[in-house]
């Protein structure tokens, strides 16, 4: 838990410094332009953030998808639904929502495809 916090710290202030454009509301934490100008590493932290949120919420509140979310999620690095959130910002240059917003429908078209396998 220390560990998420200091990590969530680091994340605020490196994207603070490298903000370019204001931010519009509490939802919205980071534009997708900035997201797409962070470094790959902090791309990568900024999605295990996202994904320890939804992690936590859906087993806190005992969803019955968890099991299902927990397996896809388990099945691809930080590093690498990154990469894919990136390239589906890119595929989906009008997208104006959150970045975690984002993160769930590159996590959602993932696990629907990797399930029809």
């Amino acid at each position: 838990m220390r560990h998420s916090f200091v990590a969530a710290v680091i994340l605020f202030l490196a994207c603070g410094a490298q903000a370019q454009e204001p931010t519009v509301n509490a939802v919205e934490s980071l534009s997708s332009n900035e997201y797409l100008k962070l470094s790959a590493g902090l791309q990568a932290l900024y999605v295990g953030g996202i994904i320890d949120g939804v992690s936590f919420t859906s087993y806190g509140y005992s969803l019955p998808k968890h099991d299902n979310y927990v397996r896809c999620v388990r099945t691809l690095t930080l590093g690498a639904l990154a990469q894919e959130v990136v390239a589906w910002l890119r595929s989906n240059p009008s997208y104006r929502e959150s970045m975690a917003g984002a993160v769930a429908q590159t996590l959602g078209a993932y696990c629907k495809a990797t399930r029809s396998k």
